[in-house]
């Protein structure tokens, strides 16, 4: 079998621990994560990676029956649904025992609350029918929603590599002026993650993905690397400097979350979300050579960031379920230790250490090295090695 693009699997590795840190409700190593460097975060790289590695393994996707590519994907969304389900027992088997040991309290407090208000027969059928959030289950029931309209993105990627993004970009903007977003059925809260508005962030996956099989080339001005550098360069100027200095600044970041044109919701995906994670993904490809890029287009098939990207789904759904564990426990900790902050962080550190011991395992041992392939020309004006399949 070909060798995968050990690329987009390390950096589906770097967001799998990324996303475990940040889901530790409470945790300390989170205010240093990767999340807070940017108006996007791991969840809009993995939507937009997912696009990309479904459009590179569907290649010629246009001379394919649409039958057998609908399969393909309908199948993949069957499997995710799975594992939602996965999270979706464990996490209420957590919470039940949370609400028994502790009641209504902790860093779940409003999870064990529709827990005790509507009962664990009741929240579980809104759960499994997708219409309540439970857990940290929230990313795989869009991705589920994803899969199922794939085959019509892929359909017009395979007429004209950029032919997704029309109706992709009418969705996102009636979506965000609108907001046009459901909310949870029985916590009337927003669902975080839904199909309107991230729709333009898979479609974009997919356009660049069919880029990279059409052999399009890159674009590599130095005003476009500057522009996309000075925006990621310009964020962490605002985020660290301007808001202390201007108080409107600081008001907006309070706030930020809260509008769709002029904010960073990632609910709507707003447009600033939107071309911070292009600015990232055009850095990636553009400069391959650069200081830390590097790093990661020359990260072997067998290191352990790989390993995690290739088994992403299970990965994910194990941190899902001992983020859950994990933040229960830090707070309880919390208690006997006064709070004292050296404690909690070892215990944190230790934590995130177990985690990644588990996925590890989860992941499987490292496989005998092949000898690589040269990259196809499309390939190699992307900076991205190997040829791919879908994970």
């Amino acid at each position: 079998m070909p060798q995968r693009r050990t690329t987009i699997d390390a950096i589906r590795g770097l967001c799998l621990i990324n996303i475990f840190v940040n889901h530790i409700q409470d945790g300390a190593v989170s205010a240093v994560s990767p999340s807070r460097l940017g108006f996007s975060d791991s969840a809009d790289i993995f939507v937009l990676l997912s696009g990309i590695s479904i459009a590179l393994a569907g290649s010629q996707a246009s001379r394919r029956r649409l039958p057998d590519i609908v399969a393909h994907l309908w199948r993949r969304a069957a499997r995710i649904y799975a594992f939602e389900l996965v999270i979706v027992f464990a996490t209420l088997g957590l919470l039940a025992a949370i609400l028994a040991l502790r009641g209504v309290t902790g860093v779940h407090a409003q999870d064990t609350a529709l827990l005790r208000d509507h009962g664990f027969p009741n929240l579980l059928s809104h759960a499994l029918t997708l219409r309540q959030t439970v857990g940290y289950s929230s990313v795989l029931r869009l991705y589920v929603a994803l899969m199922l309209i794939a085959p019509i993105l892929l359909r017009l990627a395979g007429w004209r590599f950029w032919a997704p993004l029309p109706p992709a970009l009418l969705l996102w903007i009636a979506a965000g002026h609108f907001h046009l977003v459901l909310s949870n059925s029985l916590s009337g809260a927003p669902f975080a993650l839904t199909i309107l508005p991230w729709t333009l962030i898979f479609a974009l996956g997919i356009t660049i993905g069919q880029g990279l099989v059409d052999g399009v080339a890159l674009p590599r001005p130095r005003g476009l690397t500057g522009l996309a550098l000075g925006y990621l360069v310009g964020y962490l100027v605002l985020a660290v400097v301007v808001v202390r200095l201007w108080p409107a600044a600081a008001d907006w970041a309070a706030t930020r979350n809260d509008a769709f044109w002029l904010g960073a919701s990632k609910t709507y995906q707003s447009p600033l979300r939107v071309l911070h994670v292009l600015a990232l993904a055009y850095l990636v490809m553009a400069l391959p050579r650069a200081p830390l890029i590097r790093l990661l287009h020359q990260v072997p098939r067998n290191h352990p960031l790989t390993r995690l990207g290739r088994r992403s789904l299970p990965v994910f759904t194990a941190g899902a379920i001992g983020a859950v564990l994990a933040s229960e426990a830090l707070d309880l900790a919390a208690i006997p230790l006064n709070a004292a902050w050296l404690p909690l962080l070892l215990l944190e550190a230790g934590m995130i250490a177990l985690f990644v011991g588990i996925a590890l395992r989860i992941a499987g041992r490292p496989g005998r090295a092949r000898p690589a392939h040269p990259a196809p020309p499309e390939v190699r004006v992307a900076g991205l090695r190997g040829t791919p399949a879908i994970a």
